[in-house]
């Protein structure tokens, strides 16, 4: 399927000159998008795609119209309370559009997202949903509809951004956006007509795949999803066509911006955590833990230890260095402490000065003898707790 071309020379087009700054602002931040992306390291790298994970899931549970701040997120993975204080018994399941987005990233050909997305699943453990509708349509079918439909747009003669991927949904029955509906109350004698707004088309599936499209257009190296990318309103019936390619190269230009600074944190995030994790030991999982917290957000300590696969005092000690170092701040939330990547001044001896550390003039066996020594502690804990 090809959309057809707009002349963005032609005065009779609407905003031409808008729309044709904002194709070449998102042609430029997909251009920054792939170079930031591609200039990662490792460890960089890995806290990226775990943001990516984290933010394809909050664009699905926000667009399935669910109200929640970051902290209440942070707390509904962990299982310490519900996504919102708001009745959802007009929205889907949100473990059930969490699972599928997690189900279908954890396939994906990207190594490192395929690897951030079940690192997401192993520790996410939100509350049960209540009492759903046995009518509620599965998400996963929507995915399916989305990955049929980018498989099915050709490579593009000229770089369109995924127009054509947007116009091919704008007339699909997934995801064209239903109209509002007007239903009449009253007993005869009083009448009221209510507008009872529809639920938006399921938008946050197309974003999963518009990097598929835009990678089969050269646009991308990896076939990176891109949240908040495809938007209801460049799938509107009732715009005409020049406003729909604006909201539409608008929402790319804006969805690649977003994930190039999500990179430039990421390696930031690594940045830091190597300089000010220098003076530990080489063996210390503290660092990992960081970079952890720095891509999936606040964990829990048992959240934590299933993902390291750590004791209840490993935790506690690393939990305890990170503090000292300025990288983790911990807050309750109903009784239950929840650790956060930060970066605050950091406090303690452990921090490098240009001054030896007290290991410094440790030598190499005095260390791998210290290291085993903690090794079997933590074994010994673990024992005693499982007892």
């Amino acid at each position: 399927m090809r959309a057809t071309m707009i002349d963005l020379h032609d005065p009779h087009v609407f905003s031409a000159g808008e729309i044709r700054i904002a194709r070449d602002r998102a042609l430029a931040a997909l251009g920054r998008l792939d170079g930031t992306v591609a200039g990662l390291g490792g460890d960089a790298l890995a806290i990226f795609a775990k943001r990516l994970v984290t933010g394809c899931v909050i664009d699905a549970l926000r667009v399935e119209r669910h109200a929640f701040t970051e902290g209440r997120f942070a707390a509904w993975c962990a299982g310490i309370g519900t996504l919102s204080d708001e009745a959802t018994n007009r929205q889907r399941s949100p473990s059930q559009v969490m699972r599928a987005v997690l189900g279908e990233l954890a396939t994906h050909s990207w190594a490192p997202l395929a690897e951030a997305a079940q690192a997401f699943h192993d520790v996410a453990k939100p509350l049960a949903d209540g009492p759903r509708s046995p009518d509620e349509a599965d998400p996963v079918d929507d995915l399916w509809e989305a990955h049929e439909l980018a498989a099915s747009i050709a490579p593009s003669e000229e770089p369109n951004l995924a127009l054509a991927y947007a116009e091919a949904a704008r007339e699909h029955v997934v995801f064209a956006p239903r109209e509002t509906q007007l239903r009449m109350f009253g007993d005869g004698a009083y009448r009221k007509t209510y507008q009872l707004t529809s639920a938006g088309p399921p938008t946050w599936a197309l974003g999963l795949y518009v990097g598929t499209v835009l990678k089969a257009d050269g646009l991308l190296r990896q076939a990176l999803p891109l949240p908040g990318a495809i938007v209801a309103h460049a799938l509107r019936q009732d715009i005409e066509g020049g406003e729909r390619y604006l909201a539409h190269y608008t929402a790319i230009g804006r969805a690649a911006e977003a994930l190039a600074k999500a990179a430039d944190e990421a390696r930031g995030a690594d940045t830091v955590v190597r300089e000010r994790c220098a003076s530990l030991r080489s063996s210390s999982r503290a660092p990992s833990l960081a970079r952890h917290l720095a891509g999936l957000g606040a964990l829990r300590s048992d959240q934590i230890e299933r993902v390291l696969g750590l004791s209840r005092a490993g935790v506690h000690g690393m939990i305890a260095s990170l503090r000292r170092l300025g990288l983790v701040s911990s807050t309750k939330v109903s009784g239950v402490k929840l650790h956060a990547f930060v970066v605050n001044t950091p406090t303690g001896e452990h921090v490098r000065s240009g001054r030896p550390t007290p290991l410094a003039s440790l030598s190499t066996a005095a260390l791998d003898e210290f290291d085993g020594a903690m090794k079997a502690v933590d074994a010994i804990l673990t024992k005693s707790q499982t007892d």
